[in-house]
């Protein structure tokens, strides 16, 4: 990689989205990060020597101010979303199903939508949005997730037809169970919808990984990095999973 190549992440004041921020300024680029979580944020951008912006995801204009003036830009990590309910679809209420969508959905189309015409004209760029195994399999509860990882998948690789010859890549990254935060609260909810106990669910998880252990965040984060770099040249339109055999 030569130079300083510009690379935002949503979401990125924890979690996998911090492990990318770290793997990716361990490797020079320049980094922003965004997240909802300013104080958190700043902190961890400072710790990293990189830039912070304030962003829900949720909201269009704060996405168009997280990329306002980030020229060149070169890559975009669509990181950010939500779990959602864990409920059958009778009794997902319409409010929950549209925000998980515009989290996890219509967040990154936006970011897409602004970004693409600028590493066009630069003549080079990538992008990683975040999908999940839940972009490959059903989930009996989890409708609103599901259907965003799914659609997720179909962007990705729609972008990468459009933007394959300006020379920009679109790939999908799918986690599979990932240790942190947020999967822990995905295996309470699991547990409370299925009436068991949380190491009951936690086992459930872990046995439908080959590897019988959780993802952890740095294993997603090389993937990602490894997407931006230039020995990926020739990868696009991919759905790459780090799930430890998950099914």
């Amino acid at each position: 990689m030569s130079g300083r190549r510009l690379v935002a992440i949503t979401a990125a004041a924890g979690g996998i989205g911090l492990a990318i921020a770290e793997a990716l300024a361990e490797r020079g680029y320049d980094v922003v990060l965004s997240d909802i979580d300013a104080d958190k944020g700043e902190r961890e951008a400072r710790r990293l020597g990189a830039r912070f912006r304030r962003c829900d995801v949720r909201e269009p204009a704060e996405i168009e101010a997280l990329l306002e003036g980030l020229d060149p830009l070169y890559g975009l990590v669509n990181n950010a979303g939500i779990a959602g309910p864990t409920a059958p679809v009778p009794e997902i209420a319409p409010a929950a199903w549209r925000e998980v969508l515009d989290a996890n959905l219509t967040a990154a189309f936006l970011a897409c939508r602004i970004a693409a015409p600028r590493m066009i004209a630069a003549g080079e760029g990538a992008i990683v949005n975040m999908g999940s195994v839940a972009g490959r399999v059903g989930f009996a509860g989890r409708a609103p997730y599901c259907a965003s990882k799914w659609g997720l998948l179909g962007l990705t690789a729609t972008l990468a037809r459009e933007l394959g010859p300006s020379g920009v890549r679109v790939n999908a990254v799918l986690p599979g169970s990932v240790r942190g935060e947020r999967m822990r609260g995905v295996i309470e909810r699991f547990a409370r919808s299925r009436g068991i106990t949380v190491a009951e669910a936690e086992d459930y998880y872990l046995r439908r990984q080959a590897t019988g252990r959780f993802v952890e965040p740095r294993e997603v984060a090389e993937t990602v990095a490894f997407l931006l770099g230039d020995s990926a040249r020739s990868i696009t339109g991919q759905f790459i999973g780090v799930d430890g055999g998950f099914e």
